[in-house]
């Protein structure tokens, strides 16, 4: 698949977790499909590997812990061939009002127009004073 297309992918699988469209974003998931957030295990509690099922439960939380949502925007792409790494920005108000705004690098691995390999960098200190410390 080209380069362009593997962008596409990335972007529908940004607009539909934005949208909170787990059945979406589950569609772009090869059954295999892996998303390692990076961390040391016990660290942080999102830390590790989660499957396919995993991720749904993470878009559910997600859901619950930002009741008006949570945007992810993509700012910038480097793709080649089955790779494609994007900078992106989440946005969302928890209910007690306060704002999660963290900054993220992914790097995606792509087969047969479906995600295999999630690998997700972002500012810990940020997860950890929003969620952990608040």
């Amino acid at each position: 698949m080209s380069t362009e297309k593997n962008k596409l992918v990335i972007n529908r699988f940004l607009e539909r977790f934005s949208a909170n469209d787990v059945e979406g974003v589950l569609s772009l998931l090869n059954n295999a499909a892996i998303w390692k957030v990076m961390g040391r295990e016990g660290g942080l509690p999102l830390s590790g590997e989660m499957d396919k099922i995993a991720v749904a439960d993470l878009m559910n939380t997600v859901n619950n812990i930002f009741p008006k949502g949570m945007t992810l925007t993509p700012s910038g792409w480097t793709a080649s061939g089955d790779r494609v790494a994007a900078e992106v920005e989440s946005y969302g108000q928890k209910s007690d009002g306060t704002i999660y705004n963290n900054m993220y690098h992914f790097l995606f691995e792509i087969k047969d127009e479906q995600i295999i390999t999630i690998r997700e960098y972002m500012d810990t200190l940020h997860v950890k004073s929003v969620f952990i410390d608040n």
